[in-house]
């Protein structure tokens, strides 16, 4: 089935007069073989005075992922997976950044600006997916992310940006001068066999995962997004833009960029898509600020801020887009839940709120790891000891999951003059997190992110 887009100005860009920095861009191409291929491309402009003219680069980036990926698709045949995994991690992304570069270059011959031409006047992220009746394939570099959604509903996170300098607002750009190496880290070739079942996948921007309270709202709502395509007619686009517009003006409001995509089995399907947008909810108590621009990454010597996410696409909206769909019925999921004994409920907001915290995670422990990822810029201060615990866990109530994660902060031993690697959960059987009720997932999923985080040598 024919994939489609949407890509809207995100809420604070219309007030502040700015024009949409995304892009997006889906195409129906032809294999050597006349084979169908489905194409979606998304890009973000990073925004602000350096990147002037990124709503030109992220435009210009689709457009030319389109044109190489089509290029390949005239002169090989589709078999050959290893090839073509090949040319996802090293070929494409090659030309892909030659053809931008000449094309921002030809944009800024045919309208000259203050100042010389550089390419990150330009600068843009791309997310890329390539559906084929063999294989399905994905590459690119920046903060986009990619939703799997199967038949039933299920959703899981299959790509986002972790790049170890992509911290804070910095993110990973095609002005950079060796882009092209950056895309095989995001790349991958999956084979398609009877077996496999209907699925769909979702590319998006970084504007929809931005305006969700946790990672589990945000596969909830992919899903629902993932479902309103329809039989990709106009009305169908229609209905994606309301929703878009709506994700922005009550979450972060930043420019939103989605594409669907729905590779089908003979028989199959997915369930019939929801009959109309979700139904309205009341407004979020924040007020979304202007979005700042986006760097490209680049080694620093001190990490950024941590991003901020807003809480304004919370369980509430979540819930409410999912009960929009069909009753909703379709995605009820079934986490398994674990029979831990809670204590008392504690006297203290701090407290209380820590160990709904921790009951939340643990009711689905799924989404525990995408969570304390989307937090590893704090995990680095704590380990490497520019962030003092105290404050956090002082301040539990308004920001549960970073006071469990500063009590969590394993001991460290400076006889060799360096923080050693996390310890393991047998030799920490008193951790803080088991008298609020802590599952073995969420304690084995803290051990994972302990032992993954770079300590620093002591002064």
């Amino acid at each position: 089935m024919a994939p489609i887009g949407a890509s809207r100005t995100g809420a604070a860009h219309r007030r502040a007069g700015r024009p949409c920095q995304d892009a997006v861009l889906c195409r129906e191409l032809r294999g050597l073989g006349g084979q169908p291929v489905m194409v979606m491309a998304v890009a973000d402009g990073h925004g602000g005075r350096r990147y002037r003219r990124s709503e030109v680069g992220s435009r210009l980036a689709c457009e030319t992922a389109l044109a190489a990926v089509q290029g390949a698709l005239a002169t090989r045949p589709l078999d050959g997976e290893e090839g073509w995994r090949r040319w996802l991690e090293r070929d494409l992304p090659e030309a892909i950044q030659a053809g931008w570069l000449e094309a921002v270059a030809a944009h800024w011959q045919s309208d000259p600006g203050e100042g010389g031409f550089e390419a990150l006047l330009y600068g843009s992220t791309l997310g890329l997916v390539v559906m084929t009746p063999r294989w399905w394939g994905h590459t690119g570099l920046g903060d986009w992310d990619l939703v799997r959604v199967e038949a039933d509903g299920q959703a899981r996170l299959l790509e986002e940006e972790n790049e170890p300098t992509a911290l804070g607002e910095a993110t990973c750009s095609l002005c950079q001068p060796r882009a092209a190496s950056l895309f095989a880290r995001r790349a991958g070739l999956h084979p398609l066999d009877g077996g496999a079942g209907d699925f769909a996948l979702l590319l998006c921007t970084d504007g929809i995962r931005k305006s969700c309270a946790t990672d589990g709202d945000f596969l909830t709502l992919a899903a629902w997004l993932a479902r309103g395509d329809g039989e990709a007619d106009p009305e169908a686009a229609g209905t994606l833009s309301a929703a878009l517009d709506r994700i922005s003006r009550e979450g972060s409001g930043d420019d939103v960029t989605v594409a669907v995509g729905r590779l089908w089995s003979p028989g199959g399907g997915l369930p019939p898509p929801p009959p109309q947008p979700p139904p309205p909810v009341e407004p979020a108590p924040l007020v979304a600020a202007p979005t700042a621009p986006q760097a490209p990454c680049s080694p620093m010597p001190e990490p950024p801020p941590p991003r901020r996410r807003r809480p304004a696409i919370g369980r509430a909206v979540a819930i409410g887009l999912a009960l929009a769909g069909a009753g909703g019925s379709w995605l009820a999921w079934h986490w398994p839940r674990l029979p831990t004994a809670l204590p008392a409920v504690p006297s203290s907001p701090g407290l209380r709120a820590a160990r709904l915290a921790v009951e939340r995670l643990c009711g689905q422990p799924a989404t525990i790891p995408l969570e304390l990822r989307r937090r590893r810029e704090l995990f680095v201060a704590l380990r490497q000891g520019r962030q003092d615990p105290a404050p956090l866990k002082a301040a539990a109530a308004a920001d549960p999951l970073a006071a469990l994660i500063a009590a969590d902060l394993p001991a460290v031993d400076h006889r060799d003059g360096t923080l050693p690697a996390a310890q393991p959960a047998a030799a920490r059987p008193h951790r803080p997190l088991r008298t609020l009720g802590a599952c073995p997932a969420l304690l084995e999923a803290l051990d994972r992110q302990w032992a993954v985080t770079p300590s620093a040598p002591t002064p």
